[in-house]
């Protein structure tokens, strides 16, 4: 009995510190940063940022910084998984929300920051495939958007 206990610990422990590796490989060592791109629409057309993200006990903490978004504006972002509609473009695949960011509206010069911390769980593997940032009077209107991973799986 022992010995299958001592075993059992020993797989938990190799279990562990893979999801962990794979959490940092996914984030880098320091964050990762992930360049915004405009979507294929009118909105906002000068849009563009970068997303900071850190991990640190399980959980990751990410920064948007946000320019040319339209003054005054209010916009929510999200963290989504890759949906069903593209394996090569996260951007364009429709996946659920993972991880919400607080609403925020863009100053008089269209400039915004917004930050999250969450589980990392919300968005490993196939969780956290792209970032995108939303009209918050309509969600349908997606001026930016981030990948964050390029293939599923």
């Amino acid at each position: 009995m022992e010995e299958r206990m001592f075993v059992h610990k020993i797989v938990l422990g190799l279990t562990a510190t893979a999801l962990l590796g794979s959490c940092s490989m996914m984030m880098g060592a320091g964050g990762s940063t992930y360049t915004f791109k405009h979507k294929a629409n009118a909105a906002d057309p000068t849009a563009m940022g970068k997303a900071v993200a850190t991990t640190k006990d399980g959980m990751v903490s990410t920064t948007l910084t946000l320019t040319g978004l339209t003054p005054n504006k209010a916009y929510i972002a999200h963290y989504h998984a890759f949906g069903p509609e593209s394996n090569t473009d996260p951007c364009a695949s429709n996946g659920p929300v993972t991880l919400g960011f607080p609403g925020f509206t863009a100053d008089a010069s269209g400039n915004a920051t917004t930050a999250v911390t969450g589980d990392m769980a919300k968005i490993a593997g196939d969780q956290g495939a792209y970032l995108n940032v939303h009209y918050a009077s309509d969600p349908s209107v997606v001026p930016i958007c981030a990948p964050v991973k390029m293939t599923k799986g």
